[in-house]
């Protein structure tokens, strides 16, 4: 046969080959790798899945995480099953109200509250307390009892900044006695003392409390209740901000930090008699909308707090009977014995 006829003759049996589905080496060796690509892909796949599913300490972790999940931060409330925001904390006496309970027997309503959210006997190592006080007076004393919680085996986190509805620095002022190590009086919102005085100012940090309690509460990482009263993980905050929660309320209603986070609320809003210093208030940076006595302060209270009855959607609920009892802690911080 002439050489072109057989190279034409093997071209066309070759032809027919691959037709009737047979493969030649390329085609061989494109399946294995294409066989091994995808190999490979579902068993990263598995294994991905499986680190993710790892718990480390009783709180779930992300060792390996996704596109998704590496977007996440840690919180500051990560594993912490319970939650009380002390906000307004002066001394930080409703600590240890959560704490140690048998220790303040005159408590007014706050040991009792504690008793009935969280119930009793508690395991104090379920609970995450976040002090928030701007009053540098008090920021030792806040240190002090976090480095002796914490020896306890219990967490306590002092925030020394002032709550508002932004972040930033503000003027506070001094109403009380000032040369009172137990000062009770730090405002935002009073210039003058309960006497008519010129109140001392001092300009302290602040933040957006809305804000914060979305990124370091909201969506925390829960661990392993510790305690046999088995219960559903809460959030309970005492609100005490000395005229500031004119400002602070707002922001928490319509930003829905509070009503998709916080189960209890205790605390008060200044428009009793004593609060006369307070007024009038300023509750806009722009100065338009200004609160100019005890009854507008009363009337906003009330309206927001309806707000809360009224929405069917809103987890708080509320109380506001404000414990002042024990502004003098009678007792030592505790001390592993």
């Amino acid at each position: 046969m002439d050489p072109p006829m057989q190279l034409q003759d093997q071209q066309q049996r070759h032809t027919k080959q691959v037709s009737r589905g047979g493969l030649t080496s390329n085609d061989k060796m494109f399946r294995f790798f294409f066989l091994l690509l995808v190999s490979f892909a579902i068993l990263s796949f598995i294994l991905q899945r499986s680190i993710l599913s790892k718990v480390t300490n009783g709180v779930e972790t992300n060792v390996l995480p996704t596109q998704s999940t590496k977007q996440r931060q840690p919180k500051l409330a990560d594993g912490c099953y319970h939650v009380f925001l002390d906000v307004g904390a002066n001394i930080g006496i409703h600590a240890r109200f959560l704490f140690e309970p048998d220790l303040y027997p005159d408590s007014t309503t706050s040991v009792a509250a504690f008793a009935r959210e969280f119930g009793y006997p508690r395991d104090n190592r379920d609970y995450c307390v976040f002090a928030f006080e701007p009053n540098p007076k008090f920021a030792q004393r806040h240190l002090d009892k976090e480095k002796a919680f914490q020896a306890m085996g219990w967490r306590y986190t002092p925030i020394l900044a002032g709550a508002s509805n932004a972040d930033g620095n503000f003027t506070f002022f001094h109403t009380h006695r000032d040369k009172d190590p137990w000062e009770v009086g730090f405002s935002a919102t009073a210039s003058k003392t309960l006497y008519g005085h010129d109140a001392i100012q001092e300009n302290v940090p602040i933040i957006r409390l809305a804000s914060w309690i979305q990124k370091e509460v909201e969506g925390r990482r829960l661990p392993k209740q510790h305690s046999n009263n088995v219960s559903e993980p809460k959030v309970i905050m005492k609100l005490d901000v000395e005229g500031l929660e004119f400002k602070v309320f707002p922001d928490l209603l319509t930003t829905g930090a509070l009503c998709n986070n916080i189960y209890f609320l205790m605390g008060e809003f200044h428009y009793a008699a004593g609060n006369h210093n307070h007024y009038p208030m300023n509750v806009t940076a722009d100065g338009k909308h200004v609160l100019k006595d005890r009854k507008e302060g009363r009337k906003m209270a009330r309206d927001m707090l309806h707000l809360i009855d009224v929405t069917d959607t809103c987890m708080t609920r509320y109380s506001l009977a404000d414990d002042e009892s024990y502004h003098k802690d009678p007792h030592d911080l505790p001390s592993p014995k």
